[in-house]
């Protein structure tokens, strides 16, 4: 325990003395590229949520058929 105490890590210090001044051209390829990045995810989006939509919208049908069809079956059973 007395150990630990006697290693203490020193603060850590942060000099920004060698700054570069920011082109301003990088900014805006920056800016661009993260533009073009959203607007591709968001198409694909927008795809994808078509295609998952009458995915749904099919196993939905198919649950309502299966639904009829095991009643109407029922129904048209004579007792034994």
């Amino acid at each position: 325990m007395a150990m630990a105490r006697q290693n203490i890590a020193a603060p850590l210090t942060i000099n920004l003395q060698n700054h570069q001044k920011v082109n301003p051209s990088h900014l805006r390829q920056l800016v661009r590229l993260g533009e073009s990045q959203l607007q591709q995810f968001w198409w694909h989006s927008h795809a994808y949520g078509t295609i998952f939509g009458v995915m749904l919208l099919t196993v939905v049908s198919f649950i309502f058929l299966a639904i009829h069809w095991f009643y109407r079956r029922l129904s048209l059973t004579p007792p034994s």
